[in-house]
């Protein structure tokens, strides 16, 4: 019989993605990551060695450098030895040393002033700038009813060739997985669909190659206007589906950028 791994977490914070508090200087790290902007920083350097980081601060006349060390506890810089004349500052989840002499940034208290947007499912019909309700999204484009149709007609049949595939509404597409990946990008316009496929560099019927030097080059598009044209189109999506999912199988990059193999063995040579 197994035996389950003891899992002991922080405090419940659901903050941005991190679910516990950080119980150690890692999930300090990871912590940091998602307030570097609100904190008005960004990182030049992250080190083996001391200091852990280099980072930048705007200042109102420009971007001080800073040494950083990462802590757990403020008090833990002290107990590893760390020399406070080559540490500009401590960034820390919890600061619990009275007279430091490294100015201190304690998350635990920062993260409360700043804004928040909890763990949710990728399909969830929110508000903001990471995804829109869908109706909302389609007034605001001014896509006819039609084409509303023609999008919820693909939706189904993507979802009827695998149910865990999902759609995520941004603010200029709306955007299918796999679900480890996009293998469809919809762009709705007014009077059609525009669908961007995963075709990984090969010929797909009823797709136009859209690919450039240095993007596109697994990619191509075709337009739906009407029924028929969708239930043509209908086919393309589900060989899309099934290549994004080999080129997973296979390791292989399927970004926008991703070079296909062919341009990739030429360059090589």
């Amino acid at each position: 019989m197994a035996i389950m791994e003891k899992s002991i977490v922080g405090d419940l914070i659901n903050f941005r993605g991190m679910v516990y508090a950080p119980l150690n200087e890692n999930g300090v790290y990871f912590l940091f990551g998602k307030v570097a902007e609100d904190l008005n920083m960004y990182v030049e350097e992250i080190r083996l060695e001391s200091p852990d980081s280099i980072v930048r601060r705007f200042t109102g006349k420009g971007w001080e450098r800073l040494r950083v060390e990462f802590e757990y506890r403020s008090s833990d810089f002290k107990q590893h030895g760390g020399d406070a004349e080559k540490c500009d500052l401590i960034i820390c989840w919890e600061h619990d040393w009275a007279g430091c002499p490294v100015q201190v940034i304690e998350l635990r208290d920062r993260i409360k002033e700043m804004e928040n947007w909890p763990i949710r499912r990728p399909d969830e019909p929110v508000g903001g700038e990471e995804g829109e309700d869908l109706d909302v999204w389609f007034d605001q484009h001014e896509v006819q009813d039609r084409i509303r149709g023609l999008f919820q007609s693909l939706a189904e049949h993507v979802k009827s060739v695998d149910e865990q595939c999902f759609f995520r509404v941004g603010k200029t597409t709306i955007s299918f997985y796999s679900p480890e990946r996009t293998f469809i990008y919809v762009q709705p316009r007014q009077n059609k669909l525009r669908l961007v496929l995963f075709t990984g560099g090969e010929a797909m019927e009823g797709v136009q190659p859209v690919g450039r030097k240095n993007s596109g080059r697994k990619w191509g598009a075709t337009s739906v206007a009407d029924q028929d044209q969708l239930l043509e189109v209908l086919a393309a999506v589900e060989e899309s589906h099934r290549r994004i999912n080999e080129a997973i199988k296979r390791n292989e990059r399927t970004s926008w950028h991703a070079k296909s193999e062919e341009v990739e063995d030429e360059s090589e040579a």
